[in-house]
């Protein structure tokens, strides 16, 4: 993109959009790898808890206890991972609808500020760089 804002064609911002929801993509694609191994764990952990109280005629030992706390912290970190998988994937999309907008001729550099602040998109990014973290100095390197 140029560095004069006002010489940003809706080509070079369509560029962009499609560019976001493509590194967003590729988060979603590692997250979703993440809670697939985590979702594994816990039904394992849950097979074995399941094994081991079927095997066991007494109560509930702290073993088993301790187990079963572990099982829900790991479904309460699958819960947390997915809603974030959500968040990047509606980013991802409002890039893309941003992008076909672009495509049809409509819109503009505001168009796309705008987007960013309602969505806080700069805070969906580690090193590269959004349109609304250069116009605020907010751009992590």
């Amino acid at each position: 993109m140029s560095d004069d804002v006002g010489d940003i064609s809706r080509a070079e911002l369509a560029e962009y959009c499609r560019t976001q929801a493509a590194i967003l993509a590729g988060h979603i694609d590692r997250q979703s790898a993440v809670l697939s191994d985590l979702l594994e764990e816990i039904e394992q952990d849950t097979a074995n808890a399941r094994a081991t109280l079927t095997e066991s005629s007494e109560r509930l030992d702290s073993d088993t206890e301790a187990t079963i706390g572990e099982i829900e912290a790991k479904q309460e970190r699958a819960q947390s991972k997915q809603a974030t998988i959500e968040e990047y994937r509606t980013l991802a999309e409002g890039y893309t609808d941003l992008a076909e907008q672009f495509a049809e001729d409509s819109g503009d550099l505001e168009t796309v500020l705008e987007f960013e602040i309602e969505t806080d998109a700069p805070a969906y990014f580690d090193a590269e760089t959004t349109v609304l973290g250069v116009a605020t100095g907010r751009n992590r390197d």
